[in-house]
């Protein structure tokens, strides 16, 4: 694709952003969180979105939404770009919700919870059997699923709850990375405790496990007042059934689309680039019925592609992460800056 292109007379940037290290980083070797700096997630997430903060931070200035009331996750996964968000000052407060149960349990303890969490993390026998134990049987209260959670996504290989993905080191243990390699609790606590501060103080207001559209109504219902910002990162198009335990079909793919493109509220989406999508916001958006104010008029979706770079010792591979949105105005600059 050319760095400028065209659909039905909607233009696509080429961005590309370098994230370092991205595979088995040793925690000494990562920026530690601080309060007033930077918080990352406890959890590493199949397809987080981490390396999209910088775009939310300049999409958030340049729309004149800085500091913002109110940004929501209804697909929270590892809740990166909501964590940096918050710890920035660029949002006031955040709604989280995610349907699967693991991960709902795990950002309700970890918010509300915290200490409990806390302490079952610092109990934990981080070995083969444990993992196993778990895999078969994640338990049944907030607090057991928690912990599962964030064990089986610190010990499975690249973070997947999904029941395919076996332990990282394998089931011989003979790789040179070894089960607990990704579990470094001391790391783990600081982030969880940070998140929990976060939640008392109220700038994490809701932690909720309902699906997307029931999440939508609920935050359109209970914050009408707000000005506020939906970021949807919903299971990816292709291959999401191996990566997630509450993947989409086509009808949810569809059902979705209908959704946003009705959807008066400012909001962004991004998905792994596949024509098919294309296609379809662009017909969904032609058949809702939109005020023309300051989002994009009804028809006429923004669509942008983001060339994401993933890096470990060994390779490099490149993915291709669609973003749409309803903004009129995207960091241009950030995109021309970062191709360079």
């Amino acid at each position: 694709m050319s760095d400028t292109a065209s659909l039905q007379g909607v233009s696509e940037a080429q961005l590309l952003i370098p994230l370092g290290d991205y595979h088995l980083q040793p925690i000494a070797h990562q920026k530690r969180a601080t309060r007033n700096a930077d918080l990352w997630s406890p959890l590493r997430y199949p397809g987080g979105k981490r390396q999209l903060v910088p775009f939310f931070v300049d999409l958030l200035k340049l729309n004149d939404k800085s500091p913002l009331d109110l940004f929501v996750e209804p697909f929270t996964g590892g809740a990166a770009v909501s964590l940096h968000l918050l710890a920035a000052g660029l949002v006031e407060r955040v709604v989280l919700a995610d349907l699967d149960p693991l991960v709902h349990a795990f950002w309700h303890q970890a918010c509300f919870n915290t200490e409990q969490l806390v302490s079952d993390i610092q109990a934990a026998e981080v070995t083969l059997q444990e993992w196993h134990r778990l895999r078969a049987d994640p338990g049944k209260t907030l607090r057991e699923k928690a912990y599962a959670c964030l064990f089986l996504n610190r010990t499975s290989y690249s973070g997947i709850l999904q029941g395919r993905a076996g332990p990282i080191g394998g089931q011989k243990q003979q790789s040179k990375y070894k089960i607990d390699c990704r579990f470094y609790k001391d790391e783990i606590v600081f982030r969880l405790r940070q998140i929990g501060e976060l939640a008392a103080s109220g700038r994490i207001a809701a932690v909720r496990r309902t699906d997307v559209h029931a999440t939508v109504r609920w935050v359109e219902k209970s914050y009408s007042e707000s000005s506020r910002l939906y970021y949807f990162d919903p299971p990816f198009w292709d291959k999401g059934e191996r990566l997630y335990r509450k993947a989409f079909g086509q009808k949810e793919h569809e059902r979705l689309a209908k959704l946003l493109t009705g959807l008066h509220t400012p909001w962004v989406l991004s998905y792994d680039y596949h024509q098919e999508i294309i296609d379809l916001y662009r017909s969904s958006a032609q058949e809702a019925n939109q005020d023309e104010s300051d989002l994009v008029p009804a028809g006429s979706p923004r669509l942008h592609t983001t060339d994401l770079l993933y890096c470990n010792r060994h390779e490099k591979r490149g993915a291709t992460e669609l973003i749409i949105t309803n903004l009129s105005k995207v960091p241009e600059e950030r995109i021309n800056d970062a191709r360079r």
